[in-house]
């Protein structure tokens, strides 16, 4: 029986972690796969990864896509910041030549990332 997409919503690499976590012993093998990669590259526990998520979504009015692609990648300057936004189109007027912006973001997800490690 095919199964049917209810909803689709991008997820971040420790949310992804969570997630199959919880079903770890009905995982088949490219699932077990999926959650080795989520657990070496997550730089953030998924409660941390959430409220960024929505901090960069409210405070910096990115769409979940956006702010997913950063938290699972945690850029510490503006170089790799630009690089990870580039691709969204309609960012390159609204953010990509702000370098306040880029700042407050990089510093944002610092902040985020000491926080993490303090807990």
């Amino acid at each position: 029986m095919a199964k049917k997409i209810i909803q689709q919503i991008p997820l971040s690499l420790p949310e992804v972690r969570e997630i199959l976590e919880q079903r770890k012993e009905k995982l088949d093998a490219m699932q077990l796969r999926v959650l080795e990669y989520a657990r070496k590259y997550s730089k953030l526990s998924p409660i941390k990864a959430k409220q960024l998520i929505e901090e960069l979504m409210l405070k910096f009015e990115l769409n979940r896509e956006e702010a997913v692609q950063i938290v699972d990648i945690c850029p510490t300057n503006i170089e790799e910041l630009r690089s990870i936004l580039s691709g969204y189109k309609r960012l390159v007027s609204f953010i990509l030549f702000s370098e306040d912006k880029l700042r407050a973001i990089v510093d944002l997800v610092e902040k985020y990332l000491r926080e993490d490690m303090q807990e």
